[in-house]
């Protein structure tokens, strides 16, 4: 039982003398976690911004330069659907791996291998080697995404997990949309000054390679943070010694991820039929340069920010479902807009398919990835993330791996600008049809469970800890 404390009558010098001792020790404790809580939370947007400018610049820019680079519809459907796979076939082993043996090693590599082939695009871009360059790069995400998922559960409650993690996520987009307008401006404003092309000997760069070199330079000095901030941050995964950790697969026998699971990757598939084609639309038919693809990434990403932001909180109060819904069945707009910027022969008309984009993949990541934490168990954490991203992998393989060979077939047969007008009609109706499937997921933050959480925050701030005087106290 825990010791009365005397009354202040009662009291003697020693006996004040030792719980004086005593409130000391324990502000020193109270004074080194809040400080330690200081700095894992500016290693923490550290990494969130280094992670997502690194991602950003690479997705946003690595299609529209393979495509610049030469390479051929089928081999762009093979790609980027090899991608799709290695990006995701060794989650679900990594995430339990990093359940096991904690988070920190495995984050280093990943972040190592995406610093490292950035830096080989740079001076590497025969369509082989973007091939195997993909694969690397494919399977550095493998390493990252379920392990920083996993990272930010072990740190986060469930009633302020959404809400934390959106506010990661939109610092790191905001500073990854400025640098990327940033860049961009700087080459539209000198384009007509300035020869970016050079050469070194018998290496020669193009101006349209030097600027996406560039490009990927920022994407691997981003990187470059994240390690830093992985080597400085302290393991956030308790050591588990030698226990036995479930095996991956028991996660679909929870039947609430189960669901999920299948309506998710069926959307995978549908999703990812859109992919091989649209750099081809940009470069080939709308024939975007370097600051027209920037900007309209820029949008996106302006509006994914605001919206998991924003998503955030709202995902706490509402549930997670809804903010799922609205991200998914908006997707099938996307394909819409993009028919009539083909029919235009303006790039501009893109600008709407990105706001609508960008705020619905906002909404759909913040909810998507709090969804799967609040249902997985505490051990489990990076196998449900991991498991589900094979799941999305493999279908996402199947998708765009077929699709970049039909797109070839038809593009043979009726032009590049019918084959885009075509596939981009079906794959409108496709999208909208499988959006429906979640409808019937089950919400894992309730309306029951969301008053639980809000009468113990309530609970909570009966109870006052306090090291100083009551009138220097602070929220």
């Amino acid at each position: 039982m825990k010791e009365e404390l005397p009354f202040e009558e009662d009291f003697d010098e020693d006996s004040q003398g030792s719980l004086s001792c005593k409130e000391e020790i324990l502000c020193d404790e109270t004074e080194k976690e809040a400080q330690d809580a200081k700095v894992r939370t500016n290693l923490f947007r550290l990494i969130s911004i280094g992670n997502a400018t690194g991602q950003s610049f690479l997705f946003n820019f690595f299609s529209a330069f393979a495509v610049q680079a030469g390479i051929q519809t089928e081999a762009l459907g093979f790609m980027t659907s090899i991608r799709n796979l290695m990006s995701s076939i060794f989650q679900g082993t990594i995430g339990r791996l990093s359940d096991k043996i904690g988070r920190r090693y495995i984050l280093l590599v990943g972040f190592f291998l995406g610093f490292s082939t950035m830096i080989v695009l740079v001076f590497l871009h025969q369509p082989y080697m973007l091939i195997i360059v993909s694969v690397i790069q494919a399977f550095s995400l493998s390493l990252i995404i379920p392990v920083w998922n996993a990272t930010l559960g072990d740190v986060t409650k469930i009633r302020e997990r959404a809400g934390y993690m959106g506010k990661l996520s939109a610092l790191g987009t905001a500073v990854s949309v400025s640098s990327m307008l940033i860049l961009a401006t700087i080459f539209e404003v000198t384009k007509d000054k300035v020869d970016w092309g050079f050469s070194i000997g018998n290496l020669v760069f193009t101006e349209w390679e030097m600027q996406y070199g560039v490009a990927f330079l920022v994407a691997g000095f981003n990187f470059l943070l994240c390690i830093v901030g992985v080597f400085f941050l302290k393991e956030t995964r308790a050591n588990q010694g030698k226990k036995v950790q479930p095996k991956m697969w028991v996660a679909l026998k929870d039947k609430t991820f189960t669901k999920y699971f299948i309506i998710n990757s069926i959307f995978g598939l549908i999703m990812s039929t859109m992919w091989p084609i649209f750099p081809i639309a940009q470069i080939k038919i709308l024939e975007m340069d370097f600051f027209e693809i920037a900007i309209i990434n820029a949008t996106f990403t302006i509006c994914s920010s605001l919206a998991q932001f924003l998503g955030g909180r709202l995902g706490d109060r509402i549930g997670r479902k809804p903010l799922i819904i609205f991200g998914r069945v908006s997707m099938f707009t996307i394909p819409i807009v993009m028919i009539s910027s083909v029919f235009m022969g303006d790039w501009r008309m893109l600008l709407l398919s990105n706001i609508i984009g960008g705020t619905a993949m906002g909404a759909v990541t913040v909810a998507h990835n709090a969804y799967l934490l609040d249902i997985a168990p505490s051990d489990q954490m990076g196998a449900y993330s991991g498991l589900n991203q094979l799941g999305w992998g493999v279908m996402t393989f199947i998708g765009s791996l077929s699709f970049g060979f039909i797109a070839a077939k038809v593009e043979t047969n009726v032009g590049t600008i019918k084959m885009v007008i075509i596939l981009f009609s079906i794959i409108a109706v496709i999208r909208f049809l499988a959006s429906m499937g979640f409808f019937f997921m089950d919400e894992s933050l309730t309306k029951e469970r969301r008053l639980e959480i809000l009468q113990e925050t309530k609970d909570e701030s009966t109870v006052v800890y306090s090291c100083t005087d009551d009138q220097s106290q602070t929220k």
